[in-house]
């Protein structure tokens, strides 16, 4: 132990431990990246018209997860998992994992993945109820990650290091097991915490269909022979590649893009 005092030891917590098998084992999985700049600009602008007229704040997030959610129904090969070498497991609901931040028990901010189930059929209003409903929870620091299996938390983190991650990869080969814990598809939104710059995030590949929503930035774009300025918001977007081809991924970012821009949703709250 070196002699310097000008340091503290903290514990690897078993919930972290169990985090850092996950990421590896997933980041494992062969993916494939693309980096776009979606307009959002009457996009914002209507979300501050709604919270300045009816005083009510639309989430960001659950707009995204509406729109990425229409747009998986409409093609489900993004909603699904591979199960073996020989099968592929197709789900017709739409669950959106998203990381909402959460204030333990002993005050501390920690991040929970919570699951917008059959997110298809929910409207904004309804979506972005859910998630304020989610953050105003208190948690328990170990069920941070592991839910109600924390009976088995403190087991599995004194296995040996392969055997653990050999565990993660017999959960994570499970459709329905992944489905259960974390969705089918995955929306994380940074955009909160970098607000005024521009800048990309790159999800886990832990499902076919995986969305980094990074900062918002001024950018300047050419509209009808004119020269403006817009808001951009810096989206990255992961597939699976052993499922999704190139042209189904374009047709995808095609669709969302034209969906956002044109702000669907948020001329009425309430639409499914």
């Amino acid at each position: 132990m070196p002699k310097e005092k000008n340091f503290h030891i903290r514990k690897f917590s078993p919930t972290r431990r169990i985090l850092a098998d996950y990421n590896d084992v997933a980041a494992s999985l062969n993916r494939v990246y693309g980096l776009i700049e979606i307009d959002v600009t009457e996009a914002l602008e209507k979300i501050e018209e709604i919270e300045r007229i009816d005083n009510y704040k639309v989430s960001f997030t659950g707009w995204v997860t509406k729109c990425v959610s229409q747009v998986v129904s409409e093609d489900k090969r993004l909603n699904s998992f591979r199960r073996g070498g020989r099968k592929i497991v197709v789900f017709d609901d739409v669950d959106i994992s998203i990381i909402v931040e959460l204030t333990s028990k002993a005050g501390k901010k920690v991040p929970y993945n919570y699951v917008i189930r059959e997110a298809e059929t929910k409207s904004v209003k309804t979506i972005t109820d859910e998630i304020r409903a989610a953050q105003s929870k208190k948690i328990d620091g170990k069920d941070q990650l592991t839910r109600d299996t924390s009976t088995y938390r403190s087991f599995y983190s004194i296995l040996p290091r392969f055997f653990r991650r050999f565990v993660i990869r017999i959960l994570i080969s499970n459709p329905f097991y992944l489905k259960k814990l974390i969705g089918t598809v995955g929306i994380t939104s940074l955009g909160m915490f970098i607000k005024g710059q521009g800048g990309w995030a790159v999800p886990f590949p832990d499902k076919t269909l995986n969305i980094a929503l990074g900062g918002i930035k001024d950018g300047v774009v050419v509209r009808n022979g004119k020269i403006e300025e817009r808001k951009l918001l810096c989206t990255t977007v992961l597939m699976n590649h052993d499922i999704i081809d190139g042209a189904p991924a374009a047709r995808f970012i095609s669709r969302l893009t034209e969906l956002m821009r044109e702000t669907a949703y948020l001329d009425d709250l309430e639409k499914i």
